[in-house]
């Protein structure tokens, strides 16, 4: 088993911490690993994880989070690992790829990880824009008064 994480760039994350603990405690005999920047396309640990696997071995990795960046990164990285005859076993999710049956799964799975990507986005989001005024009611978006009605007069009768 080859265990594989991504390390996000904040203080006191590190490469030997509990990921790589869970990974280890999983059984898992060799771990790759990169720092996460944003959207990285460049990622050295998972091309080595990826070259190192023999068909028929299994990546494990803590959770999808710690594994793709988003929804696109982690079916094309999916889609390396079927060609090379690799399967995914997450921790996190259950996911196990060689388990019969065990795409359905990874499709529900791949919607609740896209749901909690747009959550994490959007947290982020907000953290930006701390310190930033908020718009006055009035400047707001879609504050605007509502159109009145138009009054459509009847034809007359003849």
């Amino acid at each position: 088993m080859i265990g594989y994480f991504r390390v996000p760039p904040v203080r006191g994350a590190t490469f030997d911490g509990p990921l790589a603990d869970k990974l280890t405690a999983a059984g898992c005999q060799a771990l790759h690993h990169d720092a996460c920047y944003a959207l990285a396309v460049h990622k050295p640990g998972l091309e080595a994880a990826i070259a190192s696997a023999r068909p028929g071995d299994l990546l494990v990795v803590p959770s999808l989070h710690a594994f793709a960046a988003h929804i696109v990164d982690l079916l094309q990285v999916m889609g390396k690992l079927q060609a090379a005859g690799v399967y995914l076993m997450s921790l996190g999710e259950g996911i196990d790829t060689r388990m019969p049956g065990g795409f359905f799964p990874v499709c529900a799975q791949l919607l609740q990880f896209n749901d909690q990507t747009r959550m994490v986005r959007t947290a982020e989001e907000k953290i930006v824009r701390l310190g930033r005024p908020r718009p006055a009611p009035s400047e707001a978006p879609g504050d605007e008064e509502p159109a009145s009605e138009a009054v459509v007069e009847s034809p007359p009768e003849a």
